[in-house]
């Protein structure tokens, strides 16, 4: 621990709209405002004290396997539909614009609305207890979408599954943070964003083989209920972990204020925003965009984007999670930088894959943009979790995913789908290629600059532990 830290005892809990109680760890307290006090510059990981659990390594190892197998499963169900979304649009007879809005605000919306509800309660009771949950419901509703007779029930049921989303990633990440120390945080964090990459393989594998062969309908069944198996896995075998500070959960509104009064944590959630845009109107249209542009069959584009998106993302979440927790180890701003690094290097290939001459060479310049795009989560996710405090961590990914979900994730993929209907009139087609290419572009360079904005404050506002 370093010795120039101020420490006082803790004797007291009580919450104020005023000002928040320094965290408790070890029966002491670190004051963030103490610990913004040294004169050292800049900040380095090396400051913060680790609270280490006896939980063995190799346990540790098998719970992030297990949560990223959930995060898999998550996007395998959220994903699945982007492959699927040609024959969806033929039975039901509707626009671009429809199935954004069915990709994106329909989901997105009750998934961010239902995030804090679910994210408090994991703050306050079993995180463990809330994942499992979450899991069945979202598997159950994927595997019902299968027996949707209209696409306003289609529309209904995909809210559903975003409903159980919801009690993901907030609880997960609480767990994680708990089991694994601010020095390789990132890099944990990145294994479990693994699980996003693997997911959108297997969703793709999947959709393209099975809707190819026995329709989406089917697709969405045998897709929904592996998740149920799963959902029982967690229950039998993961241990809620002790959390690192007994400090009491605070009032929601305390949360809220705490949280966006650090002009850091409100920069990352406007850059995150941006990039999810940009991601999200690549990875759920890049399959329709390669069916009507360069004629590709739903099968092969499965299998091949698949491949591309699952082992690419992984291994640039792998690199970035690395590379961002070694660099910080001397400056805390690393975070930031990898991240920016991650949003404005994607700029170039985007244009390569968008206006490639073949589907082999669109699909090629894909790889390096997958790459890229995966380096920013687990950086992402460990500077939110930084700027938390122990007990107001699932609540702020639900803030996180809340203002994320509705103007990324949301808005991305119906502005795709809206600018596409749009230029069809004289581009036919090709008008995808150019909606595209507006949304992702822009969504990748605002985001570059705002991590940028976040990295200047970060060091003095993260929390001690």
């Amino acid at each position: 621990m370093n010795p120039r830290l101020p420490v006082c005892i803790a004797t007291q809990t009580r919450f104020s709209l005023n000002s928040f109680p320094s965290i408790i760890s070890e029966n002491q307290i670190y004051s963030p405002a103490a610990c913004r006090c040294q004169a050292s510059a800049p900040f380095t990981l090396r400051a913060i004290h680790l609270n280490t659990t006896h939980t063995s390594s190799a346990y540790k190892y098998y719970v992030l396997f297990i949560l990223a197998a959930v995060n898999m499963f998550n996007y395998v169900d959220r994903n699945v539909v982007s492959i699927l979304l040609v024959p969806i649009q033929d039975e039901f007879q509707v626009s671009d614009g429809a199935m954004g809005l069915l990709t994106g605000m329909a989901f997105m919306l009750v998934h961010s609305l239902f995030g804090i509800p679910l994210a408090r309660l994991a703050d306050r009771h079993s995180r463990r207890n809330v994942l499992v949950a979450g899991v069945a419901v979202w598997s159950a509703m994927t595997a019902l979408s299968g027996f949707a007779r209209s696409f306003p029930q289609l529309v209904s049921l995909r809210m559903g599954v975003g409903i159980g989303e919801a009690a993901g990633s907030p609880p997960a990440h609480s767990m994680i943070s708990d089991y694994f120390p601010p020095a390789s945080r990132a890099l944990a964090l990145s294994l479990y964003s693994v699980g996003l990459y693997a997911g959108i393989m297997v969703g793709y594998f999947a959709a393209g083989w099975l809707g190819i062969r026995f329709g989406w309908r089917t697709t969405f069944i045998v897709v929904g209920l592996p998740g149920l198996a799963l959902s029982a896995l967690v229950a039998l075998t993961v241990k809620e972990p002790p959390r690192r500070s007994h400090q009491a959960v605070a009032p929601l509104v305390v949360v809220f204020r705490h949280l966006l009064r650090k002009r850091s944590f409100l920069a990352l959630q406007l850059a995150a925003s941006f990039h999810a845009l940009s991601a999200y109107g690549a990875v759920l249209w890049m399959p329709t965009f390669m069916h009507r542009v360069y004629s590709m069959p739903l099968d092969e584009i499965g299998l091949k984007l698949g491949v591309i998106s699952g082992l690419g993302g992984g291994a640039g979440a792998i690199i970035g999670g690395f590379a961002a927790d070694r660099a910080a180890r001397r400056d805390v701003r690393w975070y930031a930088w990898v991240a920016a690094i991650s949003a404005l290097g994607a700029l170039f290939p985007t244009s390569l894959f968008l206006f490639a001459a073949s589907s082999e060479l669109a699909l090629g310049c894909f790889l390096p943009y997958i790459v890229l795009v995966g380096m920013y989560t687990g950086p992402l996710f460990a500077m939110n979790q930084a700027l938390a405090p122990t007990r107001m961590r699932a609540t702020a990914v639900a803030i996180h995913l809340l203002i994320v979900s509705i103007l990324g994730g949301g808005v991305g993929p119906w502005i795709v789908g809206g600018l596409s209907d749009l230029f069809a009139t004289e581009y036919g087609d090709e008008g995808l290629r150019y909606s595209m290419l507006i949304v992702i572009c822009a969504g990748s360079f605002f985001a570059g600059v705002l991590y940028l904005i976040a990295g200047t404050s970060l060091s003095r506002e993260i929390e001690s532990e």
